[in-house]
């Protein structure tokens, strides 16, 4: 082994040499003969001037050379140690016997030069020093013992003391540095960290040194972890069968530690790894098929990744049975937010939210049409959102981390498609036969953007998104309206017919007269609208500027502001959806998605300085989609007839003398406010006409409201926030803490909405200095329920094992807010905290 420190050894041989000048040192396995230089620098700290003979066959010149010093007394410090290994010769071949006799014989006992040199002499503990000799081979383990031990009170009990020093000990073979890296659960992370990785480097190390007793007996009685044979693969098993089944035969510090290390991002690769490894031991896969517990008690466990696809299917289940609200589902959801694996899962919960919104939402649809007025505004305010539904439960399906049942897509697209798209393109098809004018009075007009919806006392900047249907406007609008400084509100805009995209971008330019060409070009007072530079100069009448998006994403700062400051208006060209929507109709969820976060950082670029206050954002037509393909009957059985077709989609026909036929809708352009000859004729109701090639998913040009009825967004800024949070009330079950649980109830006074927020809040037990004396919880309130007594959350916190040394004390329950990363106090309330720890907390 290793020597115990030259210092303790100089001041043991200089307490000899005052009494003989020379010493013969016998150590057998030769531990110190790598430190007799040290040691001697040591020894002439003492006044000693030592000198070292080696026995290596040279016994009688080491005999002659120091009888030969002694007799010429050649100073008065001089001292000579003999230092030999190996066992002792026999008596009669023993030539250095004369010296030893004469003078006596060193010998280093190492146990007690370190507990001396530990700071432990005389307190009980030097047996447990002798049992673990092998710790202290290494001099930078011996050191950082050392250290730690000189933080102790001195006064602590033999037993106390050994336990904690059997702790330090485990640390340093395990190499734990950092405080706290003697405490149980930072070593049994270590093991497991090992176990995961199909290791033993740590668990050997332990039991060379002799410490797996002491694990063991720690894990028992501070975890109740009690088995014949302790392993440490039988522990991480115990842990998650022990959290799966509530803890029934574990003590607290077992939860505590289990959950200390669930809600340690850092630590949430080992947490997984362990919990995919445990649920195949424990077989949970096939206890949950055998005997699925209820949704919310399922939903209520974050025990192993299996549970999150089980909830997941149960709340399929429910979706499909309808045996769950969409407001209760959105309350498990919510419940499942801060889970350890939500965000493997966000999509598959979200899809199952969108599913039953708009299953719910089918069920209470009637398609009952006063007029046409009343159809756009039942559209814009109630049916809409089944479009809205549709759109997300495919976006969101589509990313699904999790296979969810096919038969749940398969209902939602049977009833989106026959329940709500085909009954409600029916009814709306009988409005649009009254109409004899594309007019409906009442109902404000695309084509009148710029004269009306435009003008005002404030720069506005304006942002057209081609294709950007009502629902994804509704969509933007509830964002931004939870943005700090905007108000925002939509409006309903009828886009002209035919619902294609030269037609309604001309539509809000600036003119007097719009008229349609053979070529499908739109001519606004006789000047072309084609591309870019052509809206461009239109825009220019009325001091506005046209410019493309990614053009302005890509402007400085400085030239924005230019652009900002030379004109009313900044009109910014957007194209996400409709660009998507034609070449991969099936990734069109994905663009609406997507265009909405462009909008949301179009505005933003013209934030700041650049301060735009007004912002409209608007569309040149809307558009039906579908996931599914299409029906036989879906596809009209005739073609348009007619003296002249000079242009044919899927969903509008252009010509001259085109043939009246009760499958087309058919239009004069002084019908539909155009200048020309040109007459348009339209499928009725959903129906497209057979054209080469793909995209009959996705559509636009006919007359159906999702096609026609466009958003006109307005958003203002105000010179304040016009947001706030709701209220949250912070409680505890009992002013007296007498168990290692604490209920806290949190109520959500106000129910969330587009200028009311949620409030993200952690919650805790921390003692008076800050000091936190339970897990921590995170908690998103959020509740749209109506009634108050749907907005209560319950947490469970558990006291750790810092509390006991505040029992007797008054404590705070508090919830901080956490907004952006940052953690400011929100609310707290006091207990008294008293409880009998039992002295469950030991050191390790």
């Amino acid at each position: 082994m290793s020597a115990a420190s030259a210092t303790r050894i100089a001041e043991l041989l200089a307490a000899r040499f005052a009494d003989a000048p020379v010493l013969t040192w016998r150590d057998t396995d030769g531990d110190y003969a790598s430190h007799l230089d040290a040691i001697t620098e040591a020894v002439a700290e003492h006044g000693l001037d030592l000198t070292v003979h080696r026995v290596d066959g040279n016994e009688l010149g080491i005999k002659h050379g120091i009888y030969a010093a002694l007799d010429a007394k050649v100073s008065d410090t001089a001292r000579y140690l003999v230092y030999r290994t190996g066992q002792p010769p026999e008596l009669r071949e023993n030539w250095l016997l004369d010296l030893e006799v004469g003078y006596g014989i060193f010998t280093a006992d190492t146990t007690a030069i370190l507990v001396h040199d530990l700071g432990l002499a005389d307190r009980g503990v030097t047996d447990v020093v002798a049992a673990h000799l092998g710790v202290f081979d290494d001099q930078h383990r011996t050191d950082r013992i050392r250290e730690q031990l000189d933080g102790l009170p001195p006064d602590l009990a033999v037993d106390k003391l050994s336990d904690v020093l059997r702790a330090f000990m485990s640390a340093a073979v395990l190499d734990l540095d950092g405080p706290g890296g003697h405490r149980l659960h930072r070593i049994v992370e270590e093991l497991l960290g090992d176990h995961v990785a199909d290791r033993s480097d740590g668990y050997d190390a332990l039991k060379k040194h002799g410490l797996t007793d002491y694990l063991w007996t720690g894990c028992a009685e501070i975890y109740g972890y009690q088995v014949a044979e302790p392993s440490v693969a039988g522990l991480a098993t115990w842990f998650f069968d022990q959290a799966w089944r509530g803890w029934p035969d574990a003590r607290n510090a077992a939860r505590i530690d289990f959950e200390r290390l669930r809600d340690d991002r850092q630590l949430r690769r080992l947490f997984t790894d362990l919990a995919e490894r445990a649920q195949t031991d424990l077989n949970i896969g096939e206890r949950l098929r055998a005997a699925p517990p209820a949704v919310d008690e399922l939903a209520a466990h974050d025990v192993f990744p299996l549970v999150d696809e089980a909830v997941l299917h149960a709340l399929a289940s429910a979706v499909l049975d309808r045996s769950l609200s969409p407001d209760r589902i959105a309350d498990v959801v919510r419940a499942r937010f801060t889970t350890v694996w939500y965000d493997e899962h966000e999509h598959g919960y979200q899809a199952l939210t969108a599913a039953a919104d708009c299953l719910s939402r089918i069920e209470k649809f009637a398609p009952v049409i006063a007029d046409a007025a009343d159809g756009v505004r039942s559209y814009a305010d109630s049916w809409s959102a089944v479009d809205g539904a549709y759109r997300r439960f495919r976006h969101h399906l589509g990313r699904a981390e999790t296979d969810l049942p096919a038969e749940l897509a398969a209902r939602v697209e049977d009833r989106y498609v026959h329940d709500f798209q085909r009954p409600l393109a029916q009814a709306w098809q009988q409005q649009v036969d009254a109409l004899d004018t594309w007019d409906i009075p009442g109902v404000e007009r695309l084509r009148g953007f710029a004269r009306y919806d435009l003008p005002a006392k404030a720069k506005t900047l304006v942002v057209v998104s081609d294709a950007l249907r009502y629902e994804v406007g509704a969509e933007l609008a509830a964002r931004m309206n939870g943005d700090d400084w905007f108000s925002a509100t939509i409006e309903p805009r009828l886009a002209p017919l035919p619902s294609f995209t030269q037609l309604g971008m001309a539509s809000m330019l600036p003119h007097t007269q719009l008229a349609l060409g053979d070529d499908g070009t739109v001519r606004a007072d006789g000047t072309s609208t084609a591309g870019l530079p052509a809206r461009s100069a239109l825009w220019a009448g009325v001091n506005a500027a046209a410019v493309d998006f990614a053009a302005v994403m890509s402007m400085s700062a400085t030239d924005r502001a230019a652009l900002w400051s030379a004109h009313d208006s900044v009109v910014v060209y957007h194209d996400a959806i409709d660009a998507v929507g034609h070449k991969a109709p099936y990734q069109t969820p994905e663009a609406c998605d997507r265009a909405i976060d462009d909008i949301m950082m179009v505005i933003k670029r013209f934030g700041g300085k650049t301060r735009a206050s007004r912002v409209l954002v608007t569309a040149d037509h809307g558009f039906l989609y579908q996931d599914s393909d299409l029906e036989p009957g879906d596809y009209l059985s005739e073609a348009a007839h007619g003296e002249e077709i000079v242009s044919r989609t899927r969903r509008y026909v252009l010509g001259r003398g085109l043939r009246e036929h009760p499958a087309f809708t058919t239009w004069t352009s002084a019908q539909l406010g155009l200048e020309g000859d040109l007459q348009v004729q339209v499928p009725r109701a959903l129906h497209r006409l057979r054209m080469q090639g793909a995209g009959y998913q996705y559509v636009h040009g006919g007359a159906t409201l999702q096609e026609v009825v466009v958003p006109l967004v307005t958003l203002t800024q105000s010179r304040s926030k016009e947001t706030s949070k709701v209220t949250v009330d912070v409680n505890v079950s009992s002013p007296t803490i007498t168990s290692s649980t604490v209920l806290v109830t949190l109520l959500q006074r106000e129910v969330v909405t587009g200028k009311r927020r949620a409030r993200t809040l952690v919650i805790g037990v921390y003692a008076d200095d800050g000091t936190a004396l339970s897990g921590e919880r995170t908690v998103v309130v959020d509740s749209a329920a109506e009634d108050v007594r749907d907005r209560n959350f319950t947490v469970e916190l558990v006291l750790n094992d810092v509390a006991e040394r505040f029992n007797g004390k008054s404590v705070h329950i508090r919830a901080d807010e956490l907004t952006n990363g940052t953690r400011t106090e929100y609310r707290h309330t006091t207990a008294s905290l008293q409880r009998g720890f039992g002295g469950f907390f030991d050191p390790l």
